[in-house]
């Protein structure tokens, strides 16, 4: 992806059910671009993802129903979610658009994403 689009990459290990599962392999990734004369306010639109993760069967329907619907990152940043859920997951990767999480932040598409 070029043209501005910016990349959030979440390793399990970073959220809590997973721990508390002690299933901590994987990822979620959200590409995001920016949006028409908005730019990245708003966290820019929400242009695909990457979720390898026990359980990303069941977390990538929100990230499917954003995508359709052309919705900012920062309203998944937003969303409130049972505590603990695999699909904290999402809110977290989405909120590195807007902040520092567990030392990620978004970057631009095309840098190599680190593990943790």
């Amino acid at each position: 992806m070029t043209g501005g689009a910016r990349v959030a990459f979440l390793p399990m290990s970073g959220v809590d059910r997973a721990l508390a599962a002690d299933r901590t392999e994987g990822f979620v990734k959200l590409i995001a671009g920016p949006r028409g004369v908005l730019g990245e306010s708003g966290g820019g639109r929400l242009l695909g993802a990457t979720i390898v993760a026990p359980r990303a069967g069941e977390m990538v329907h929100e990230v499917v129903l954003a995508m359709s619907t052309k919705m900012f990152t920062g309203r998944l940043a937003q969303a409130v979610h049972a505590y603990p859920t695999w699909s904290t997951a999402i809110r977290q990767a989405a909120a590195q658009f807007f902040f520092e999480v567990d030392g990620k932040r978004a970057g631009p598409a095309g840098r190599a994403q680190r593990k943790a």
